[in-house]
């Protein structure tokens, strides 16, 4: 059963150290609620996916700031000023055929990254099919009774309600649009500077 803990000092010492030790949390983001762990360990990618009953081995990713993405991923200039411009904020730049990063303007999120030391995993903590849940009582309710669950969940009510974060990648000097989000792009601005 997924334990509850406020998102204070001793609250954020369990979730560290479930996530150090390859366990899965739902943590709160800048967006909605994030079903996460450390992002580069395949026993944690296999376990999200069977808590969210879903097989497309695709994640967001969350990280402390622009030198954490830069320590785990190489980022060409282009990504580097979108980087500098759009973060912290709900940009995720495709940095490999499986994540896609940024770094999050939750305080809380941030934290954890900086604490555990990694990028992590922050899909969003629902159930394949089901809406991204704003509310910490949508996420109890949406894993209740399920056999597969987080280990614990940083509790702060509910989640101001904003989009999705877009998601791009730079490919062969084009930019493209993964997934909408709420930035708009001058998509020139970006190339032969």
């Amino acid at each position: 059963m997924m334990k509850v803990v406020k998102a204070n000092q001793a609250g954020l010492k369990q979730a560290v150290k479930i996530l150090k030790a390859g366990g899965v949390i739902v943590f709160p983001t800048d967006t909605a609620y994030g079903l996460g762990g450390i992002f580069n360990s395949r026993r944690v990618q296999a376990r999200i996916l069977k808590i969210k009953q879903r097989e497309d081995p695709k994640f967001t990713l969350v990280a402390s700031g622009l030198s954490q993405v830069e320590k785990f991923f190489k980022l060409n200039q282009t990504e580097k000023k979108l980087a500098k411009k759009y973060w912290p904020g709900p940009l995720s730049i495709a940095v490999s055929s499986r994540f896609a990063v940024r770094v999050s303007s939750n305080a809380v999120a941030c934290r954890l990254c900086r604490l555990v030391g990694y990028p992590l995993i922050a899909t969003s903590a629902n159930i394949a099919g089901q809406p991204s849940a704003y509310d910490a009582k949508q996420v109890i309710r949406q894993f209740k009774d399920k056999k597969n669950q987080p280990e614990l969940m940083i509790g702060m009510g509910r989640l101001k309600k904003k989009k999705t974060s877009m998601i791009i990648e730079v490919k062969k000097g084009q930019l493209l649009v993964l997934r909408k989000g709420p930035i708009k792009l001058q998509f020139k601005s970006y190339f032969n500077k």
